[in-house]
């Protein structure tokens, strides 16, 4: 006899509330309630598998989780059809759980708990389990959608009336077992009871769905840079060896680290293992593979591979059984369409006449439409339409983006159009050869009626599913965040050598490398130009936290149990596809259904033409007897049928699908047999209509759990990935740690040596002999560096103030501008000249690359992250860029003698291009940090943009204005409207660089106003500035709001984050997801705009209060990407969802926003 434990009874206890203590009763009853034989079960007959049955609970209690796992995850691919596998998705069910409550990071709970639901799931008797699991996810993250579930879990479970060892006994229960069905009943009902209070309640719940998301953001803990003594003196060693030293340690023979790992004990059994992936690495060309951890444990060469098979043979995706019912996503062709349109009304009367009577010339103009939008179509002007209209457009392309859009959707908008000109007299053939059945434009065509019926469905379409599965892709990043590789590991052509990442020689912070590509360099080119600065390569060497630290370990073993618990997850998903289709199947039978009694009053019709009035039959009473002829079949389209026939007769305004006795059934159905014809047809049609909409309801939502199943099995295809290279770094490290060591004590060695000889030299008597007494220094690499134009640039002023400032004539006096605060321009410059060498021709690649390399001993400059993450914001800049390649000539002419050199060098070589050389932005900012201007810069990000603005102002030329005027500088005018005397009051222009608001007042208001967008919440922050309607020139003296009035928007717009003091992780997640990577500054200015004057966000500068240094983000190729320190290199952050997660996880302030026009 084996019994199963009841330790969910206990920590369900812990839990503290009385719904939950009910619950333990459930899980008791169904975990320990008296010993089942396991006789009974199929599989455990065998002593074999009864041995792995024990050995995993074994193997589980002792704390070997991954191991039990593996084994129950065997058992129910090879025993997935057993009768009694509902045994093994208990125990796999109870391990999630259990896991889930051990682990601290709450992501990775949250994919354990889904895991634990799909092995619930799998079985009816374990309901009661599935709905506790279900009721803690929609607790956890306050979801309606998993309340739902448990509640139908839960009232599953209340039909379970027998004991999972008495559930093939016809015996009567004894009264123990009866008493315990009655506490899971109890608990249940308790459990229905929360669930059905919350959902009640849904509307509240819906401002806090993210409330157990976002209040904590799990951070992984970083092993500390090692600070002893032992490796500061080999810092120091490292940067007194000469550059070819440091070249050469990169080549690593694999011979010596073969032997060193030979040498080592504590590597014994990972030496095959290293020879094994070392072999593999040369014929593959690849670090990385994907393998599947289930029992087949077959590997793949690409990610793609290892996700078809995941799909095929192991539930990870869910097809209809009839391709004509499989819902499908619009193309990229459509969806290019709904996007480039004007979606401007049509005059639909004036274009039928053009179809009847110049059908050539339509056809004509029709097949040179540009994405199927043809500007030839007569327009009407109609406000009411042409809202309709945009509101039409954003919304589709809102379900585009969101792959949500369905074709189902897309022809039954396009049915509109096509029953709208057919009452217009325009022929179906007509319709083909004008290619509007083609083409959206055709809904331009359509009344302000039949929009606002397609608007409102789309209205009711939900873009957004609460299932968590961003949790699960957050807890797949934190878990895949310890063990990806950033280094690049190379060979050389005899394959006698690994080549380490030329890069750190400079630094060990550069992005990931996901890829694993193997190249073939020879070593002696590949070295040449590396760049050698700093020694980051020791922190490199001794920082161990990036490292696997069992050697060897099976690959199966890697994340082995968050992988299969995001597997689970995935089926759970493809689970809920299930339901979703057979649902929708449903509706489509039911629908058919109705299309036969529509049928039969149309036969019904064609009948009466013939015939006098008194010979006509009711449709009801037909229907009715075609009901009592079908009674006898009782199958599902019988019964489907007669509950279309019964909703149409009593006026039902939904399908009811309550599938009564069929004599019941009919029996209502006679007591409508009178039932007038006009009531019918209203009723078919109503029903019809509603039909339709719930289909196309559940199309989108089949679309929205495919994204998230899209989304989880790419994480789980991350997962199954294994990089060769993590083995690789683990005796790597140590090896070329313990060869520089050797090096340091054959230095000191060798140094101690020559003491020795020079004291015993000093003892011997001099010799007659005149000795030569040069003394021979060592040998180092010092190349000039760049010459440097030293200008000393003395601001009026470079303090943020508050002083309203006229508009002076030539340039702009005031900077960032708004209503908490204005950082101004510094104004009337004193510029001192000195005299300076030539500038170097900074678009020669060859002066630079002399320059790469920092002289050995030279002093090094400070640095300054604001400004470096300050000039990488400005350099992402398109239309900077632009405007610095059409005007190179004049800013190369005029006023450089106002302009520190390194500013001007930094512009050159951002124009040519050179500064994407490796290692020229890091010299030439330098340089920049290493100029007299630069050395006093302030360290707050604001003040640093309005510096190296003014420095720009300089650069300028008679014939137009400067840069900064072009690009950054707006000029606004105040007005003032007074509410008491009605006086209007105008103030002078103001021109500045952007506008300042503090981040606070951002997120305040935000949490009080709900889902307004970000421009909107500066606009209410705008409104809160009032001034005096000035009694001195005949006011009354009263505070009223100011109008704000933009004549002049520039192609970059600017806005500053002022934050006051250090904020908390869920503040600045807060702030930073109040902001809008696209806004419409037309709705900050009352007048000077047009609507929809769109901007959108192309970097931003943010302090990251953990490393106490800016940072830049920037959004390069459809991507946000984390520009690292004193390079141009980046880390890849994903979009702005994963902008906002980033900021919140590592705690990154935005204070310097820059938008371009769009």
């Amino acid at each position: 006899m084996i019994k199963i434990g009841s330790l969910f009874f206990y920590q369900a206890l812990s839990r503290g509330s009385h719904m939950i203590r009910c619950l333990a009763v459930i899980i008791s009853l169904l975990l320990s309630l008296k010993s089942f034989t396991m006789e009974d079960s199929s599989f455990m007959e065998d002593a074999e598998g009864l041995q792995l049955y024990e050995d995993a609970k074994n193997l589980f209690d002792n704390g070997d989780h991954i191991k039990a796992l593996e084994i129950i995850e065997d058992m129910i691919l090879v025993h997935r059809e057993d009768k009694n596998a509902w045994c093994l998705h208990l125990k796999q069910g109870q391990m999630f759980y259990k896991l889930a409550k051990k682990t601290e990071n709450p992501d990775v709970e949250f994919a354990y708990l889904l895991g634990s639901v799909e092995c619930f799931s799998e079985d009816g008797s374990l309901s009661p389990l599935c709905a506790n699991s279900l009721i803690m996810l929609a607790q956890k993250l306050g979801s309606v959608l998993y309340y739902k579930k448990s509640l139908e879990k839960a009232k599953q479970g209340l039909s379970v009336t027998t004991l999972p060892h008495k559930s093939d006994s016809v015996a009567p229960l004894s009264l123990q077992d009866q008493r315990e069905l009655d506490k899971k009943n109890k608990g249940l009902l308790s459990l229905i009871k929360e669930a059905e209070s919350e959902i009640a309640s849904s509307k509240s719940l819906v401002a806090s769905t993210i409330k157990n998301s976002e209040q904590k953001v799990w951070e992984s803990k970083e092993s500390p840079d090692p600070r002893d003594d032992a490796v500061k003196g080999l810092r120091s060693y490292w940067v007194g060896l000469d550059v070819k030293i440091k070249r050469d340690f990169m080549k690593v023979s694999i011979a010596k680290l073969t032997s060193f790992v030979e040498g080592e004990e504590h590597y014994k059994e990972g030496r095959e293992v290293l020879k094994h992936v070392l072999a593999s690495a040369r014929e593959a060309r690849k670090w990385t593979a994907w393998m599947c951890r289930t029992l087949c444990s077959k590997e793949f060469s690409s990610a793609e591979e290892c996700k078809n098979h995941l799909e095929q043979q192991h539930a990870a995706d869910f097809k209809p059984s009839s391709e004509k019912d499989m819902v499908k996503r619009i193309g990229k062709d459509w969806a290019r369409k709904i996007l480039v349109g004007g979606w401007e009304p049509v005059d639909a009367v004036t274009a039928v006449e053009m179809i009847k009577n110049q059908l050539a010339d339509v056809k004509a103009f029709a097949s040179k439409a540009k994405n199927g939008w043809s500007k030839e179509w007569p327009l009407a002007v109609d406000e009411e339409r042409s809202k309709l209209l945009k509101e039409i457009k954003l919304l589709l392309f809102s379900f585009c983006d969101l792959k949500i859009l369905s074709g189902s959707i897309r022809d039954w908008m396009m049915r509109f159009p096509a029953k709208h000109l057919g009452k217009l007299e325009v022929s179906e053939q007509s319709l083909v050869d004008s290619r509007l059945v083609e083409t959206p434009q055709s809904i331009c065509f359509l009344e302000s009626h039949e929009l606002t019926q397609i608007l409102d469905f789309l209205n009711s379409i939900k873009c957004e599913r609460n299932d968590g599965t961003n949790l699960v892709c957050r807890a797949v990043d934190s878990v895949l965040g310890r063990t990806r590789v950033k280094e690049k590991i190379d060979f050389d052509p005899q394959f006698s050598y690994l080549l380490l990442d030329r890069r750190l020689l400079k630094s060990n912070n550069i992005p990931f490398d996901d890829e694993g590509t193997i190249n073939i360099f020879d070593p002696s080119v590949h070295y040449a130009k590396a760049q050698v600065h700093g020694d980051d390569i020791i922190s490199w060497l001794t920082d161990y936290s990036s490292v696997d630290k069992t050697f060897p370990r099976p690959v199966r073993e890697h994340n082995f149990d968050i992988w299969v618990a995001v597997l689970k997850a995935v089926q759970f998903t493809c689970r809920n596809l299930g339901t979703k289709y057979g649902k929708k199947v449903l509706l489509l039978d039911y629908d058919a259904a109705l299309t036969v009694v529509e049928n039969t009053c149309m036969s019904e019709d064609e009948r009466r033409r013939n015939l006098p009035e008194d010979q006509w039959s009711r449709y009801a009473s037909l229907l009715c007897h075609m009901c009592e002829e079908r009674v006898p079949k009782n199958s599902l389209t019988t019964k489907l049928f007669m509950c279309a026939v019964r909703d149409v007769f009593d006026g039902a305004l939904h399908p009811t699908f309550d599938f009564l006795e069929l004599k019941d059934c009919l029996n209502l159905i006679r007591e409508h047999k009178s039932l007038s014809d006009d009531k019918v047809l209203q009723a078919i049609d109503l029903l019809k209509s509603v039909v339709t909409q719930k289909v196309l309801l559940i199309d989108t939502k089949i679309l929205l759990i495919d994204n998230s199943r899209i989304s989880l099995l790419n994480n789980l295809t991350r997962l199954s990935a294994f990089d060769n290279r993590t083995y690789i770094l683990q005796v790597l490290k140590p090896f070329l740690l313990n060869e520089i060591v050797n090096m340091e004590s054959k230095a000191k060695s060798d140094a101690a040596e020559a003491n020795l000889l020079n004291e015993l030299e000093k003892e011997k008597p001099p010799s007659k002999k005149k000795r030569d007494k040069t003394k021979k220094k060592t040998s180092t690499s010092n190349p000039s560096p760049l010459d440097k134009t030293v200008e000393h640039l003395e601001p009026e002023s470079t303090s943020p103030s508050l002083r309203t400032v006229e508009e002076d004539s030539m340039e702009p006096e005031d900077a960032l501008a708004s209503e908490t605060g204005r950082l101004e321009i510094s104004s009337k410059n004193e510029i001192q000249e000195e005299a300076t060498e030539d500038d170097p021709d900074m678009h020669r690649e060859d002066s630079l690359s002399e320059h790469l390399e920092p002289a050995a001993g030279e002093v090094t400059t400070r640095y300054n992250s604001a400004l470096d993450m300050t000039l990488k914001a400005l350099l992402n800049i398109k239309v900077l860029k632009e405007d610095l390649m059409q005007n190179r000539q004049r800013f190369q002419d005029h006023g450089e003698e106002q302009v520190p050199s390194a500013l001007r060098n930094l512009f050159a070589a951002f124009v040519s291009e050179v500064i994407k050389n490796e290692g020229v932005y890091s010299c030439l900012l330098s340089d920049l940090l290493a100029s007299q201007e630069v050395l006093s810069m302030s360290s707050d990000a604001a003040n640093v943009v309005v510096a190296i603005l003014d420095f720009w102002r300089c650069w300028k030329n008679p014939e137009r204005e400067s840069l900064v005027t072009r690009l950054f500088i707006s000029a606004e005018n105040k007005k003032l409207s007074c509410r008491k005397c009605r006086r209007i009051t105008n103030y002078p222009q103001q021109r500045c660089y952007g506008i300042v608001t503090a981040a606070d007042s951002i997120r305040e208001l935000k949490c009080a106003l709900g889902n307004r967008k970000f421009v909107d919440i500066l606009k209410v922050i705008r409104m809160r500035y009032k001034m005096l309607c000035d009694s001195k020139t005949g006011g009354c003296g009263k505070t009223s709001s100011v109008h704000h009035i933009i004549s002049r928007c520039p192609p970059i717009f600017t806005i500053v984050l002022e934050w006051e003091k250090s904020a908390t992780e869920t503040e600045i997640y807060e702030t930073t997801k109040a902001l809008d990577w696209e806004i419409d500054i037309s709705r900050l200015y009352e007048e000077g705009l047009e609507p929809n004057t769109n901007y959108r966000l192309v970097s931003m500068v943010g302090y990251s209060e953990g490393e106490e240094e800016h940072i830049c983000l920037a959004y390069e190729e459809n991507r946000w990407v984390n520009l690292r320190r004193e390079c141009l290199a980046g880390e890849d952050v994903g979009d702005w969802k994963d902008v906002v997660r980033f900021c919140g996880e590592r705690k990154v302030r935005p204070e310097i926003l820059f938008y371009e026009a769009a």
